[in-house]
């Protein structure tokens, strides 16, 4: 009853919108394989926390996140923090995508071992593949005192006074220890546990003898090949901790503290056998949550990507819409150069640069784009948009941003593709060095293999930076009494000045609206700033 429940409720979520929750923590177990390859410096580019929090990735991966095990979920935020800027690595993710949509009844299969492999979002995967020691210390502690216990035993029966003292104090010593233990590792049991489940989940998937996944799986196979020990040991009985008999025989016996102990040594020893089956059971998993995400939109396109690091930057597609919008509003990009978009607030500019870099991202991570069409090189990505002061560490909002752009510039140096989405460059100082810095900045970023996506509300850069950035705007119209948006992408710079009218819309008297226009007026004819 419990399969068929289980195989209904896949069945049901597959091509839907996740039902998953996440409690407050979740997302720091989520990227904790991520944080791994990271500190081990394993991957060329990794999204930084900047781009990915500007452009709410979060919500992206929960918005694709299917949580069938904790592999899947790990490997699907490390897929989408890792675009691909090898023709290999792209071709591999897009097979395995095309394989999980293929078969439904096989691909149910699947998400059946998967799905009893289960999440356990707690479980400290990493440490079980790197843990600071593997000393067999605690093993041969808890040894000795489950041989005492034994000899107790015996003394009790051959010396019944001598043996009772001893079998007291073995027993009282056991639990005191056994709870102690329990309470500090009930997490590394829970990663232990799951450890040797990943193994027991990828015997299975072997077990269904089909030679497409044999092909996806076969590192896999050959790690498992090496932790038959594990599998003979099998997990760590938990103790129910409802005062049964199993509960007292584990308690004064440490049997679970000796197999714990046993396998987290055997899985230290075998980490990297271990990390093998963790990857490929997160990529089989990543994968059918992908496929169902494709299934659940109205539409997608698979990019047509250049890997040629050499090839001139450009970016072709047709009505990009963003991932998350309930009814969005699709745009065309197709540009060889830098831009720079102009508009009023609320009217799509910041909407429009994240929507590019979203598909870029989604592109090369997880071969999948909300669009008519997408051809574009494969791009690292990076953007410089919702930042705020750092308080904790004393700086402004002016230096928080001067350091976000200086990163950007840096990555412009290496000679691989960038993609950099800018909104409002230099907004946190005056006018004039706003201006003058922000222009330099926005030629430096321009220039070699970068196309830079920049927003302003400063129309003087569309002079100053007319050689080098195409102009596009987005408009809105201000009526006598709404204000209404469009959020279309439009060739040249904005026109427009409805700020003021604006003030109107919001009830400001007629006579400081008029004025505020005279003055922007006269700004405009002399260059100069004037009140009358």
């Amino acid at each position: 009853m419990r399969s068929r429940k289980l195989k209904q409720r896949l069945q049901t979520a597959f091509g839907k919108v996740p039902d998953v929750h996440y409690f407050a923590g979740d997302m720091d177990y989520i990227r904790a394989y991520y944080d791994f390859r990271q500190e081990n410096g394993l991957d060329p580019f990794l999204l930084d926390d900047i781009t990915w929090n500007d452009l709410n990735m979060d919500q992206v991966f929960k918005r694709i996140n299917q949580k069938r095990c904790t592999s899947g979920e790990q490997y699907l935020y490390y897929m989408l923090r890792t675009p691909a800027l090898d023709a290999e690595d792209y071709e591999r993710r897009r097979a395995l995508i095309q394989f999980a949509q293929s078969d439904p009844q096989r691909r149910l299969k699947l998400e059946l071992i998967l799905a009893r492999l289960g999440c356990r979002r707690r479980a400290d995967l990493c440490r079980a593949f790197y843990p600071s020691a593997h000393g067999i210390g605690k093993l041969l502690f808890y040894l000795a005192l489950f041989l005492f216990f034994v000899c107790s035993v015996a003394a009790a029966l051959l010396r019944p006074h001598f043996g009772a003292l001893c079998l007291l104090l073995s027993i009282t010593l056991n639990l005191y220890l056994h709870e102690f233990r329990k309470r500090r590792s009930q997490d590394d049991f829970d990663t232990v546990n799951y450890g040797v489940s990943m193994i027991f989940a990828m015997r299975r998937l072997r077990a269904l003898h089909d030679a497409e996944l044999d092909a996806h799986l076969r590192p896999a196979y050959e790690s498992l090949d090496r932790l038959q020990s594990v599998i003979r040991t099998g997990g760590v009985t938990a103790a129910a901790n409802n005062g049964g008999l199993e509960d007292i025989v584990l308690s004064i016996t440490l049997l679970d503290l000796i197999t714990y102990e046993f396998l987290k040594n055997k899985l230290g020893r075998c980490r990297d056998d271990v990390l093998t089956i963790h990857e490929h059971l997160g990529r089989l998993d990543a994968a059918i949550s992908v496929a169902s995400y494709r299934a659940s939109v109205d539409s997608y396109v698979e990019p047509a990507l250049r890997f040629d690091a050499k090839a001139p930057a450009a970016i072709h597609a047709a009505a990009l819409i963003h991932p998350l919008l309930s009814d969005p509003v699709a745009n065309d990009l197709i540009t060889e150069r830098s831009i720079l978009i102009t508009g009023s607030n609320a009217s799509g500019k910041s909407t429009y640069l994240k929507t590019a870099a979203l598909a870029a991202i989604m592109a090369q991570s997880i071969c999948t784009v909300l669009a008519q069409s997408y051809a574009a090189n494969a791009f690292r990505v990076l953007t410089s948009m919702a930042l705020n002061d750092d308080l904790l560490a004393g700086e402004s909002y002016y230096i928080v941003e001067t350091r976000s752009l200086k990163r950007i510039l840096d990555a412009s140096k290496a000679p691989s593709p960038l993609l950099c989405v800018v909104d409002e460059v230099l907004r946190g100082t005056n006018t004039v060095e706003r201006i003058a810095a922000s222009s330099e900045v926005l030629q430096a970023l321009s220039d070699g293999g970068t196309i830079c996506l920049a927003a302003t509300h400063d129309i003087e850069l569309c002079e100053l930076l007319s050689g080098s950035f195409r102009m596009f705007h987005f408009e809105e119209h201000v009526g006598r009494e709404s204000m209404q948006f469009d959020y279309r992408v439009r060739e040249g710079k904005a026109t427009t000045r409805n700020a003021i009218n604006l003030l109107r819309l919001l009830g400001f008297d007629e006579q400081i609206v008029q004025n505020a226009h005279a003055c922007a007026d006269r700004y405009l004819e002399c260059g100069s700033w004037s009140l009358r």
